[in-house]
């Protein structure tokens, strides 16, 4: 389960990854190198959307959310960090990968070359030159991950899309199901509990942040988990646009 600590991209230099761990008489010798921060988001909105993958976000008009009128930095900017195979029907500002098999389709398929695609540090030493380093990995869901890092750019308010969970067994709730690198659609996933406990602990780390999840109409089940979290909420698809002047 996803164990974080408040970090923010403000005085973030950059970390060390181990490369290499070695067992040498019984005990660990490890070989570390300094990742320096290679992204800078001086972003002034404090607005982010996260787009997850579940069936949730069938409908909303992610194209014209994701458009920038004054610009990435701009004061009325929506920030968009999208997960996993998102990009394959979108260019979000920031890409969140954290499956071995997706991080192989986005390094061939070149999206990396012209845009940030964060992932765990395996899959930066995998293929050098391609992928961000997670700031500060949880090693978390995608989802969690992505709304982690929103916060983590001091963001205030994070949108989620697409986020929910299982509605009931053998329902793989991801508009992605049965291609390549997930779970076929019929599937039962054990994880979508502890996804739903992530979040919790993300809301609880970041308590000055409102995380709101847009749904079609704003009142669709939420996992129980959520139910005494203060700081997250849920909106309808109508909603985000008004309030953001969409």
């Amino acid at each position: 389960m996803l164990n974080i600590v408040k970090k923010l991209r403000s005085g973030y230099l950059g970390e060390n990854i181990i490369q290499e761990r070695v067992m040498e008489g019984g005990t660990w010798s490890m070989t570390e190198e300094w990742v320096p921060n290679a992204v800078t988001n001086n972003q002034i909105s404090n607005r982010a959307i996260v787009f997850g993958n579940g069936t949730s976000r069938e409908g909303f008009y992610t194209g014209h959310v994701m458009q920038k009128f004054s610009g990435l930095l701009g004061a009325d900017t929506l920030q968009s960090y999208g997960c996993n195979a998102f990009y394959r029907d979108h260019t979000p500002d920031f890409l969140i990968c954290t499956s071995s098999v997706i991080a192989k389709e986005i390094k061939d398929s070149g999206y990396c070359d012209d845009n940030v695609v964060y992932t765990r540090v395996v899959e930066t030493l995998n293929y050098p030159g391609k992928f961000y380093v997670i700031p500060f990995d949880p090693y978390a869901d995608a989802g969690t991950t992505a709304a982690y890092i929103a916060a983590f750019d001091g963001h205030k308010k994070v949108y989620l899309v697409g986020f929910g969970g299982m509605h009931h067994e053998g329902y793989n709730d991801n508009v992605y199901g049965g291609t390549n690198g997930y779970d076929a659609a019929t599937d039962t996933l054990e994880h979508h509990k502890e996804w739903a406990k992530n979040i919790v602990k993300l809301c609880n780390c970041y308590t000055d942040v409102q995380f709101i999840r847009v749904t079609k109409t704003g009142r669709q089940p939420s996992p129980t988990e959520w139910d005494s979290v203060t700081n997250l909420s849920q909106i309808s698809f109508r909603d985000i646009v008004v309030q953001n002047d969409l």
